[in-house]
Formats: structure tokens, sequence, C-alpha cells
């Protein structure tokens, strides 16, 4: 298998929705509150259930947000 194929094409609408979740992540850390699936439901206007397929992402971008946001605390 080619490097490159391994991963998958995302639609242009689908790129978006993951930064608007990424920036929702890295708000509610940058606060202090906590991120909860229903939290980032609510403020992207989802059922929380419809993020369960982003699960894996999520974790990874919380993750990342509290290290940048653990470095300049």
């Amino acid at each position: 298998m080619d490097f490159l194929q391994q991963y998958e094409d995302i639609t242009s609408d689908e790129a978006d929705f993951i930064i608007d979740l990424y920036e929702n992540i890295e708000r509610l850390v940058r606060y202090n509150h906590p991120v909860t699936l229903v939290r980032l439901a609510h403020d992207l206007n989802l059922k929380p259930s419809e993020l369960s397929d982003y699960l894996p992402i999520i974790i990874t971008m919380l993750n990342k947000a509290e290290e940048q946001y653990a470095e300049v605390r």
C-alpha cells in the first residue's frame, strides 16, 4: 500500500467541521471549562451521539490543547 493512500479523502465541509471542533475544544481548555461531548454538541448545534464517530479525534485534539496550555500556565 502506498503511504499516501493510507489517508482518507474528506470534503471541505468535513474539514470545516473538524476545524470548528478544534476551535471549540481549544476555547474550552483555554478558559478552564470541562470538555464534554454534551458541551461540544451544544456549541456545535449537534446531538452528542453525532460526535461519537469523532471521539478518537476529539481525544487527540483535547490532549494537544491541554499540552499547549499546560506550557502557558
